[in-house]
């Protein structure tokens, strides 16, 4: 290990997050069974040992994923430091790329992504502070400190159930749909409700709860932040069904690995200890704790330097697809295999121009520039969905000449090596590159990453519109203008 090691380490190994797994008991529903330890259920396990591999990684590569920590110096992943210069954001990407590069992009949730924000947060306790919130941002700043110095994963749900869209998210459900608080005591609030789309539920330390959208000023009791552990009584977590398979890496080299699991969140009463609360009725704040912390460009750094990683993948699979088939030679094939490689290089173009234009903000923080980000963002959701388009054409029937690993190391061996070769000859590479490109695109896991790709950063037209919005639009008018004052 590169890194000093007389200094204290309190980044995990996969061993310790493993154990702290299995230590606090949960309850999470999926396919309707309870299940209170994720590594005793055959599906979630094989995520959880995943994540654990994601965890030994910053040892592995201490020098790119360790730093030291401001207040002892003790080494603490990078992703949970907040930002003091540019150097900061250039080494928070690598350890960031590092991490998506692990699953190549699949697992959108890894620790890293809720490090990044709870860390913006902490940067601008200020923001958090406002209107007499004093209390609420110094419990920001602790459990910041607290969730860094031990290494947790987070999980987070900031946005409430879809009853009626066309209604007020207070008025769901005559308003007892939404998150909100019920009551209070000397020591806690009581909040009840529901929120969505608890990524990695079944494997987080803790949940955290910040803003998702506006609130109205009457909606006082919806404006809530808090974090809990995930044990805490009165917490279920509903599971959609799972997309891992219980299978060889073989057949399924991603799905029996990196579905990382979203689930429904419901609050029964449950009880949030005073000092675990960020926010308690301040409608204005629960905007401004988004808009003024910087937190759109923070997130966005970390969502598209993963997404950048996915892209390379899909890119590879592609070109891979296209020698081992032969249909490399045609003009189309090229063009479609270009058309991902500029995607590729727009996204890189993007993090290097955000990082470049990275200022301190009035806390002393370092944030990206968003401009490029907004602009990705509203364009990401439809490349992966075109990407996924674009490796179905490259490949086309291919994906449906892949029989299993027990039919290629069976009976039928030498009848699949001479039927279903390669251009180069080898028929087990080709079988191995279809099925993990249909891993990608097809299967259920490769169904779930295109609808989350077109969502967890809101959908597109909401971002195009938000880009037109934040739009510095001097220039532009300034050049309309010299021809109507003439």
């Amino acid at each position: 290990m590169g890194t000093d090691t007389k200094k204290a380490v309190k980044a995990r190994t996969g061993e310790q997050f493993l154990d702290g797994l299995a230590k606090q008991s949960r309850e999470v529903w999926i396919n309707g069974e309870k299940v209170s330890n994720p590594l005793d259920h055959p599906l979630l396990a094989l995520t959880a040992k995943s994540l654990a591999d994601v965890y030994d990684l910053q040892h592995e590569y201490s020098e790119e994923m360790l730093a030291p920590s401001p207040d002892d110096g003790s080494l603490v992943n990078v992703t949970h430091l907040v930002p003091r210069s540019r150097k900061d954001l250039e080494r928070r990407r690598q350890a960031i790329k590092r991490m998506a590069a692990y699953s190549v992009g699949m697992m959108g949730r890894t620790p890293d992504y809720l490090n990044v924000t709870l860390a913006c947060f902490a940067g601008r306790a200020d923001v958090w502070g406002r209107r007499g919130n004093e209390e609420g941002a110094q419990n920001l700043l602790n459990y910041h400190k607290y969730v860094r110095d031990n290494d947790l994963s987070l999980t987070h749900a900031i946005i409430n159930p879809q009853v009626d869209r066309s209604r007020p998210e207070a008025e769901q459900g005559q308003g007892d749909v939404s998150l909100h608080k019920v009551d209070e005591t000397k020591d806690s609030i009581i909040v009840r409700g529901a929120r969505m789309l608890a990524t990695l539920a079944p494997f987080a330390d803790e949940l955290f709860i910040y803003p998702g959208s506006d609130l109205r000023s009457q909606d006082g009791r919806y404006a809530i932040a808090f974090a809990i552990p995930m044990g805490t009584p009165g917490l279920r977590f509903i599971c959609r069904d799972s997309a891992a398979k219980k299978k060889d890496t073989f057949d399924y080299p991603l799905s029996s690995r990196f579905d990382e699991m979203d689930a429904v969140v419901i609050f029964d009463d449950v009880e949030v200890p005073k000092n675990r609360v960020f926010l308690d009725g301040d409608t204005v704040g629960y905007s401004e704790v988004i808009s003024d912390t910087g937190w759109r460009g923070h997130i966005m750094h970390q969502a598209f330097i993963r997404a950048f990683v996915k892209l390379n993948f899909a890119f590879g699979l592609g070109h891979q697809i296209a020698h081992t088939t032969g249909v490399i030679r045609f003009d189309h094939i090229q063009e479609k295999l270009g058309q991902i490689w500029n995607m590729i290089e727009l996204t890189r173009s993007a993090i290097v121009a955000a990082e470049d234009g990275a200022v301190g903000d009035d806390g002393g923080v370092w944030r990206p520039d968003e401009r490029p980000f907004v602009a990705l963002r509203a364009e990401m959701p439809k490349w992966m969905g075109k990407v996924n388009e674009l490796l179905q054409l490259i490949g086309g029937g291919g994906f449906m000449l892949t029989p299993s690993k027990a039919d290629v190391h069976g009976p039928l061996k030498d009848a699949i090596g001479k039927y279903l070769q390669a251009a180069n000859g080898d028929a087990e590479e080709r079988i191995r590159l279809f099925r993990l490109a249909w891993d990608f695109v097809g299967s259920d896991l490769g169904s779930r990453g295109e609808l989350y790709e077109r969502f967890y950063l809101s959908d597109s037209w909401r971002m195009i519109t938000l880009a037109y919005k934040l739009a510095d639009k001097t220039f532009a008018t300034s050049l309309v203008e010299q021809f109507l004052q003439e």
